[in-house]
């Protein structure tokens, strides 16, 4: 974990950049969202995955979201480093949005870590009534309105 000062943040709450050994690229999270980074790649290493991250979790309102598969929330989780979009790849297979929407065709790899990632308190965007299979967060947009009020205000 590195503290990631490109944001130019100098108060208690911080955005760090995290290197995660299943993970492709670094992370940009929110230092309250780094439990669920670390049990994300916790699942990915017990179920044999390899995980592609899709952005780099936190994003500024108003940067461009490429690939996108649903229009972006006003109030995304990814504005205050919450959130992240993955792609999972298992046994040289890649599952991106359009084959992790399908359920139940995914191997039961990919099954246990969606089901363990929600029992460790995420949500996950296949569960949305838009749905949206790539995305993970914690729902603090919708637990804790206030925190997420102030992240924003800080981040954005």
């Amino acid at each position: 974990m590195v503290l990631f000062f490109g944001i130019g943040l100098l108060s208690a709450q911080q955005l760090y950049r995290y290197t995660l050994d299943s993970f492709d690229k670094d992370v940009i999270a929110d230092e309250g969202f780094e439990t669920y980074l670390y049990t994300m790649d916790r699942l990915a290493k017990q179920y044999g995955l390899q995980i592609k991250v899709q952005g780099e979790g936190f994003r500024k309102a108003d940067s461009p979201v490429r690939g996108a598969i649903v229009p972006p929330s006003a109030t995304s989780n990814h504005l205050v480093g919450h959130a992240v979009d993955i792609n999972i790849v298992y046994n040289g297979t890649w599952y991106n949005s359009s084959a992790l929407s399908n359920y139940s065709s995914l191997p039961q790899a990919i099954k246990n870590f969606i089901t363990g990632c929600k029992n460790e308190g995420m949500r996950w965007g296949g569960e949305f009534s838009t749905t949206d299979p790539v995305h993970f967060d914690d729902g603090l947009n919708l637990y804790n309105k206030a925190r997420y009020d102030r992240l924003y205000l800080l981040y954005q």
